[in-house]
């Protein structure tokens, strides 16, 4: 259990497999902290992870 906290954004997590998509037990808490969400999946590259949205679906984001 985390204090709420109003500066949280989102999360970032991984999976060990090559799926990068949000899995049933990830959409609670795609919804609970913030709005921003990244999956990164086996083999942990560039190209393998993805950005959410708080209801699962993809977004994109600026990477600077």
């Amino acid at each position: 259990m985390m204090p709420v906290d109003f500066s949280i954004v989102g999360t970032v997590h991984n999976h060990p497999s090559v799926s990068f998509h949000p899995s049933e037990a990830d959409l609670p808490l795609l919804q609970r902290f913030g709005k921003v969400h990244i999956i990164a999946a086996y083999p942990y590259s560039f190209e393998s992870w993805k950005a959410y949205k708080s209801i699962g679906n993809a977004r994109s984001i600026r990477i600077i």
